[in-house]
């Protein structure tokens, strides 16, 4: 077993009847929704991280929510996925988030962020079937009557229980050769989703940045994926943005990697702390009784600061200190006072629809003039 490409390691499913007995579900119903499952969603409208522009996101009707529960639970999850990988995984011995991400490249004097363009849309019930037969060792029939419960119009969903899973496992025939080209040059490589990080300890020549990108490049390009052309971004340790005035700290999926921890950025922290003198301001006017719509600011402030935490940051204990006293005097928030959770926000992916960098679909071997022997 290969422990740096995703292993599924179950037996595999060869009939539509097995499928049945593992999902415990009649084999009727699961072909009968297969048939109409563009049809069981609904569109759950939101907007991306500029408060704008739109995000495409769908949620499941019953029972095809219910099913695609069952295939994560009993299929999806038990994937074992590679270190690389951390967006969208339930992993006890190894927890997956943007802070997992972002602890792979602390310390780098290189980064090379590449983002996908569309990327859940990009994703067909070709790639899926493949995916099925290919990773999973299903027969042709099982795959696609999975594929088929997995995708609507065609199309991996952005919102659906099973989609950050298929995401995850897209590339899964040709990612894990490119991790390990990479690691052979002392390069490290991870993904959230559709934010790709390609990092060095070392300052690295324009030549094999170059060739980073088109690697990645033609590896998105093997499964229909773009580049976003927005968001490729070249950032060296200390190095000022073009845009701004001053030098701003290298980040990964939103975390300071220049320490020895992920970090959240100077801007973040203050936003935090504003946000909860805020809050005090906002209990002290309401003269110590805070509202519904309190309670849910409370609920996001105690996220924000959560994020702090998960970082490691003194100032973390201290804020939620500050919201808990806040807490313990509004009557309306009594039941949270002695277990204040934390909701820390993993960060949404931004699919902002930009033009996207052609790839070109060639073997690496015969077109690439990369820092690393193909063999």
């Amino acid at each position: 077993m290969d422990m740096d490409a995703p292993f599924y390691p179950h037996s595999p499913v060869h009939s539509v009847k097995a499928l049945a007995r593992a999902l415990g579900e009649p084999a009727e119903r699961l072909l009968a929704l297969a048939q109409r499952s563009s049809r069981l969603y609904r569109y759950v409208p939101q907007t991306k991280k500029d408060g704008v522009t739109p995000r495409h996101t769908y949620d499941a009707y019953e029972p095809l929510k219910t099913i695609q529960r069952k295939i994560v639970d009993r299929m999806l999850c038990k994937v074992i996925y590679p270190a690389y990988l951390h967006g969208g995984i339930k992993d006890a011995k190894l927890p997956r988030s943007i802070y997992s991400n972002a602890r792979v490249h602390i310390g780098a004097k290189t980064v090379v962020l590449q983002d996908i363009a569309d990327f859940f849309p990009s994703i067909t019930t070709e790639h899926i079937h493949r995916v099925f037969v290919g990773l999973f060792q299903f027969s042709p029939d099982v795959a696609t009557l999975l594929a088929s419960l997995v995708t609507r119009d065609g199309q991996v969903p952005q919102g659906a229980s099973t989609s950050s899973y298929l995401a995850n496992l897209v590339f899964w025939d040709i990612e894990p050769a490119l991790v390990k080209r990479f690691a052979a040059q002392g390069m490290a490589y991870s993904r959230f989703a559709d934010d790709i990080t390609v990092s060095s300890k070392t300052r690295i020549s324009p030549t094999t940045t170059t060739q980073i990108i088109a690697a990645v490049t033609w590896m998105l390009g093997q499964k229909g994926c773009l580049q976003k052309r927005s968001k490729l971004h070249v950032r060296k340790r200390g190095q000022a943005l073009i845009t701004g005035d001053k030098a701003e700290s290298v980040t990964v999926t939103g975390l300071v990697v220049n320490g020895s921890i992920p970090a959240l950025p100077k801007r973040a922290r203050l936003a935090i702390r504003a946000a909860v003198k805020q809050l005090e301001d906002r209990f002290e006017g309401n003269s110590g009784q805070l509202s519904a719509e309190d309670e849910k600011e409370v609920r996001r402030v105690m996220g924000r600061i959560g994020r702090l935490i998960a970082c490691e940051h003194p100032e973390g204990q201290r804020l939620k200190a500050r919201v808990r006293v806040l807490l313990a005097r509004a009557p309306l928030l009594d039941r949270y006072v002695a277990d204040a959770k934390l909701h820390i926000q993993e960060g949404a992916v931004d699919l902002q629809d930009v033009e996207g960098m052609t790839a070109r679909a060639m073997p690496l071997e015969s077109h690439l003039d990369l820092p690393w022997n193909v063999g």
